[in-house]
């Protein structure tokens, strides 16, 4: 059942792809920014945040190019209204109502998902206009619940059943934080995955901003919704009485906003996208460059709280030519259980047939992803992967499949995109 939704997903994207497409073929050619991928991942359980953040920029950039196809076919016509549609985008990204929010909604309840399974319980969704709950493997059911109901839903919410069940080595003393905080920091790693595409090819469409906003200010949105009803026990309830009661320190609403506020203004990629929409309401130029300077690329900054107290996520890199990137990165957690970890990558083409992605992880323990992508066509591209996860690290913590065998685990998968 669960299979014939993700299938009938599937179809939906290509359906609007082709339109897309065909539409996109009368203007001036773009870069290539739009790729159906399936992954192995997407539809073997248990999901991943990896294999779905990307299934979410997928269902991205096919609201990106209806806004673009859109955009050129009003500015074709008559050019002024093209200024005007460009200006009620404006107000849709200032507003935060866009159906790219949906998307960003079901990845926040997948991370509360996917750090429950990882620590053994089953794992259910819903919305307020759900008829009955489903089972984990419905992350597509609930998207389905979430694009059905979008006039009417205004939340979803992820539920625990039996549970938990994780190797004797493990401690169960921090699960209900790691699940708690499990949503928001989905919602920063799906603004990382954006922040991390951007760097790769060095360019990016400005309907990016749509996606990236809303996550990128997950902590921060979420702490203005706590803050307003003091009666609701929420995501960050629970982290500020685990950080409490383990460090005994307090951090407030007006706090929790501040340090997301701290990470987006030190972020390039905002003020990159901030300048780039800028033009592109008054010229119309749709795509920016990502910032960088001598080679290297300017920081992004992304906050995540971890189960020894809220961290920063700062990363860069050195682009030795366009077939070699160095990425790089510290995370730093300031308050709790101070601690750092390192995280080296190279992302290499060769030949122009094979690209490879390596990274390694340092922190309590040893983390590595390693990555092979082959060019059969120009369009037409097959991946594997393989990563080896350690839940003693911050990004093992929360990336982790399962803690049944021990602190260890690992992930393989095969990828298959076709680019548009």
């Amino acid at each position: 059942m669960y299979t014939i939704i993700m299938i009938k997903l599937v179809l939906y994207y290509l359906v609007c792809i082709g339109l897309v497409s065909v539409a996109a073929t009368c203007f001036a050619e773009k870069p290539p920014l739009l790729a159906l991928s399936i992954d192995s991942d997407m539809i073997i359980q248990p999901y991943t945040n990896r294999s779905i953040g990307a299934f979410s920029l997928q269902g991205y950039d096919v609201f990106s190019y209806l806004y673009w196809v859109t955009d050129q076919k009003l500015s074709l016509f008559y050019r002024p209204a093209g200024i005007t549609f460009r200006a009620f985008l404006t107000g849709l990204l200032q507003y935060n109502y866009h159906l790219g929010l949906l998307l960003g909604l079901g990845y926040h309840e997948l991370g509360h998902g996917t750090r429950a399974s990882a620590f053994g319980y089953d794992v259910s969704y819903s919305t307020e206009v759900s008829e009955r709950h489903y089972f984990s493997e419905s992350y597509y059911e609930l998207l389905k619940d979430l694009f059905n109901y979008s006039s009417t839903v205004t939340g979803a919410y992820t539920h625990y059943g039996k549970g938990p069940a994780v190797h004797p080595s493990i401690s169960l003393a921090d699960s209900n934080l790691i699940i708690s905080a499990g949503g928001v920091n989905n919602e920063m790693y799906l603004a990382k995955l954006i922040e991390d595409r951007f760097y790769s090819r060095g360019i990016t469409s400005v309907y990016d901003f749509f996606h990236y906003l809303y996550p990128k200010l997950g902590v921060y949105h979420y702490a203005s919704y706590e803050k307003k009803d003091p009666q609701f026990q929420g995501d960050l309830f629970n982290v500020q009485s685990f950080y409490k009661s383990k460090y005994n320190f307090i951090l407030s609403y007006d706090d929790f906003k501040r340090f997301n506020g701290y990470a987006i203004l030190l972020s390039s990629s905002f003020w990159a996208f901030i300048d780039g929409w800028s033009r592109y309401v008054v010229k119309g130029f749709d795509y920016i460059h990502s910032y960088e300077a001598f080679n290297f690329r300017l920081p992004d900054v992304n906050l995540f709280l971890t189960s020894h107290g809220p961290s920063y996520h700062v990363q860069s890199g050195y682009r030795f030519s366009n077939r070699l990137l160095l990425p790089f990165a510290i995370e730093y957690v300031f308050l709790g259980d101070k601690q750092l970890e390192y995280t080296f990558g190279l992302e290499r083409s060769w030949m122009n047939r094979f690209k490879t992605y390596s990274e390694l992880r340092l922190g309590y323990a040893v983390g590595l992803s390693q990555s092979l992508e082959y060019a059969i066509s120009s369009r037409c591209r097959i991946a594997l992967g393989v990563a080896f996860h350690h839940f003693n690290n911050l990004y093992g913590e929360r990336h982790i499949k399962t803690l049944a065998n021990g602190p260890y685990d690992s992930d393989s998968w095969f990828n298959l995109q076709y680019r548009l």
